[in-house]
């Protein structure tokens, strides 16, 4: 009996124990179950990173009442989520203020959410929105679930797409060309551009230039700044008639045309508008060449043969339209020209006294050029004699200039030995006058004294030198030596010629890479590259005629010459062999045929190439000059 009690007190004891146990379980499950949803939740939905926007015009008025954002959300479990859409940036990352967020419920699966922003806000900002700044997921307890940032925007879209434009461009132009001289040649090319303003104030209408149906520009803009009332209006921008002649550029469609408001963001463009009327560049005024000398060096150089030679320097502004040539005056019977500019050598055409030298660029309205002009003149124009050592050189500006010479400096050199006497106007063997015009008597005398002992006392002198050195060098090369086999002479200019020839060559090679690289850059326009590229392919093809016959004459000379040669058209051969693989493999580059390490090693290698044959032209070059 006591054995038996003794056993349901231990069961008692074991049965409250476990009632204590399970009292602890439930605790904790009661807490976990508390905490669970949040962890469950995090995990619900997530966002895919893909974004949707459009603009949303409600009343169909043509304007964007909102910018919807359509959120991509992969649902894992279905419940209640918010998405929350804040900030958007422009291209400058500048922040337009503007934020909405959704609530909805989603099942399981990839759903989209649609957030609207507002597009007043945006409008009202005048930033055009190109990023999203941040997107967040929440739940249903608004804990974070997921983030995005810097999303962007799909479209493309204005700031005046979501509101009512000030003023807009209605799409219809006029056009009308404008003799303002009566002459018969429009001066101007007028453009009407129509203009709907809803907001009075100051607008811009800029026009970007014309062109005709060869895709041949006139480029340029004009622009007309004026204050509009609200309703309809045709602005006005006039088109310079002399460009559209220059150019030759029989104009048919306008490149663009732009509408600005006072702050000089774009409000409206329009762009490629046919012109309503059929225009010939012919009717358009011709260009007004006017050239301003702003000094003029001349020296006038007497020599001991009786030769003389004039130097000239013309510093030039033009002040007119742009120039490609200029004409310059000389005396009669001129001679033994050279025509150059800083760089060297310029391509002339002479006529009635008058040459036409061929400028290495355009020279645009107020833009300053220096030219040199040299030359020899006949002796018996210029000097008379008397009593056998009295000397009178007269001379005179034969240039008929058309406008003030700002500086105007004359030197005379005499020959070695003469003495100077008087002259008139100058006073003495170097002057210089400011203000120079047409009206002004600009002849000259120089006299003078010249003993004829003195032109013979140089050369004898030099005759006594060649003479004493001759006598050292057959005192110390005693030993017989062979006779030299027979050569043809070659006259020092035949040689001087080639050398400047070839000269001219480069130069003119370097002109046309130049040219070519401004066109695809589009720093000139076609046509004019078009003029320019013509005029130089003229000038390399005479000059290479030119070579080609002295080339031979030089040939003739002898093996050293014709060695020489032979060196040049090897070098070219190779320049030119070079040239074209350099071209062949940047071809090849830019279709991605070739790596950019294979198209490193060949550019290196083929440069290399170009290097060595210039380099071995250039030396033949040096030898021939000495």
């Amino acid at each position: 009996m006591v054995f038996h009690v003794k056993n349901a007190h231990t069961h008692k004891k074991i049965l409250t124990k476990m009632m204590i146990s399970l009292l602890i379980i439930s605790t904790l499950l009661f807490f976990l179950v508390q905490v669970s949803p949040v962890s469950a939740q995090d995990e619900a939905a997530s966002l895919t990173g893909t974004i949707y926007d459009g603009g949303v015009d409600i009343d169909d008025d043509g304007i964007y009442d909102s910018l919807d954002i359509g959120v991509e959300v992969n649902v894992t479990t279905a419940g209640t989520f918010k998405i929350n859409v804040s900030g958007l940036y422009d291209s400058s990352s500048n922040t337009i203020a503007v934020s909405n967020q959704n609530s909805t419920t989603l099942d399981a699966g990839i759903q989209v959410v649609y957030v609207s922003l507002n597009g007043t806000s945006i409008y009202t900002s005048g930033l055009n929105p190109v990023t999203v700044s941040s997107i967040a997921l929440y739940d249903e307890s608004d804990h974070s679930l997921d983030s995005l940032s810097d999303i962007s925007l799909s479209g493309e879209y204005y700031y005046f797409n979501f509101g009512l434009l000030p003023a807009s461009l209605t799409g219809t132009i006029y056009d009308e060309g404008v003799d303002t001289d009566g002459d018969g040649y429009f001066d101007y090319l007028n453009l009407g551009v129509e203009v709907n303003v809803t907001t009075a104030a100051t607008y811009t209408v800029d026009a970007g230039g014309v062109y005709d149906a060869a895709i041949n520009y006139v480029s340029g803009s004009v622009v007309n700044s004026t204050y509009l009332d609200v309703g309809i209006h045709v602005v006005y921008v006039a088109i310079n008639g002399t460009e559209i002649y220059a150019e030759t550029v029989s104009p048919t469609t306008i490149a663009s045309i732009y509408l600005y408001d006072e702050s000089n963001k774009t409000l409206s463009d329009l762009n490629d508008i046919t012109l309503p009327t059929t225009y010939i560049y012919d009717e358009f005024q011709r260009p007004n060449i006017e050239i301003e000398f702003v000094e003029v060096e001349r020296e006038i150089i007497l020599d001991q043969v009786g030769s003389i030679y004039v130097t000239n320097a013309y510093r030039i502004t033009n002040i007119g339209f742009w120039i490609s040539t200029i004409e310059l005056g000389f005396p009669e019977g001129a001679y033994d020209f050279e025509v150059r500019d800083e760089m060297g050598t310029l391509a002339t055409s002479t006529e009635n006294n008058v040459m036409t030298v061929t400028l290495r660029a355009v020279i645009d309205t107020n833009e300053t050029e220096t030219l040199y002009l040299n030359y020899r003149i006949p002796r018996s124009n210029h000097i008379s004699q008397q009593n056998g050592i009295d000397y009178n050189l007269h001379f005179t500006f034969y240039e008929q200039f058309n406008s003030t010479i700002g500086k105007l400096t004359v030197s005379i050199t005499l020959p070695k030995g003469a003495k100077f006497q008087s002259s008139t106007p100058l006073e003495t063997m170097s002057c210089t006058f400011s203000d120079v015009t047409p009206s002004d008597d600009l002849n000259f005398e120089v006299n003078y004294k010249y003993n004829v002992f003195w032109g013979s006392f140089y050369p004898t002198i030099w005759m006594g030198i060649l003479a004493v050195a001759a006598s050292a060098v057959t005192f110390f090369w005693k030993a017989p030596k062979p006779s030299a086999s027979p050569r043809i002479q070659i006259p020092p200019k035949d040689l001087k010629s080639f050398v400047d020839s070839y000269e001219e060559k480069t130069r003119i090679r370097s002109e046309l890479e130049f040219l070519e690289e401004r066109l695809r850059k589009g720093k000139i326009p076609r046509r004019r590259f078009k003029v320019r590229k013509k005029m130089l392919d003229g000038r390399l093809s005479t000059v290479s005629r030119n070579l080609s016959s002295l080339r031979e004459t030089i040939r003739a000379a002898g093996s050293k010459y014709a060695n020489m040669m032979r060196q040049i058209e090897v070098a070219e051969t190779n320049l030119e062999g070079a040239e074209r693989d350099l071209q062949r493999v940047e071809t090849r580059y830019r279709h991605g045929e070739i790596s950019k390490g294979a198209y490193g090693k060949l550019l290196e290698e083929y440069n290399h190439r170009i290097e060595e044959a210039e380099a071995t032209i250039d030396g033949v070059l040096l030898r021939l000059r000495e």
